[in-house]
């Protein structure tokens, strides 16, 4: 019965963190490949604010969810993470959609703590994606959690944990067996 147990509480521990790794490993690789990027998994990725450039919506150190975006459908008062001149990370709210020359979408930009919109408008090409959600002082979290040995110790320990239970587990069942063993041989032989 401990046995079975002890391989539901494993099964359950690798459903859990096996996808919480792969998503962690998946973001550091492409976080190092292409640093300048919104890493992206299954279509999500996070960005850290930096300025307190869109207060009070969220602040700097807050964890913002940004979902890859048809440009398309993106309309005014839409909050939307965005690649700038430079190809700096730029979360802004849209204030206005124009077209160029070509007819291709613009959007005005204009973080809520600015006086001024943007001096660029973004083209679709420049668009990450759309703001989801925020996550209070996240940002601190995800710094913490990037760490390798934050990592590795989140993963690793529990990991660790059940190896050794399921070690201890199997050690014990072959005792109790060879005990059982042992007794039945005595019995045979009385």
């Amino acid at each position: 019965m401990k046995h079975k147990i002890g391989n539901v509480i494993g099964i359950i521990l690798i459903v859990i963190l096996l996808p919480i790794v792969v998503v962690n490993v998946t973001l550091a690789v492409m976080g190092t490949l292409e640093p300048d990027r919104v890493a992206m998994v299954f279509g999500y990725g996070p960005v850290i604010v930096e300025t307190g450039s869109m207060l009070p919506e969220f602040a700097p150190s807050d964890l913002l969810i940004v979902k890859k975006a048809d440009a398309a459908k993106l309309q005014e008062r839409d909050i939307i993470t965005f690649y700038d001149a430079k190809g700096i990370v730029v979360s802004h709210r849209i204030i206005g959609v124009n077209s160029d020359e070509n007819g291709a979408r613009l959007y005005i930009t204009k973080g809520d703590a600015n006086n001024v919109e943007d001096r660029d408008p973004v083209s679709a090409e420049q668009v990450a994606g759309l703001v989801l959600h925020s996550i209070p002082g996240g940002g601190k979290v995800m710094e913490v959690a990037r760490q390798p040995l934050v990592m590795g110790l989140v993963v690793g320990v529990p990991l660790a944990l059940w190896f050794a239970y399921n070690a201890l587990l199997k050690a014990l069942s072959k005792r109790k067996e060879k005990k059982q063993k042992e007794e039945r041989s005595q019995d045979d032989e009385g």
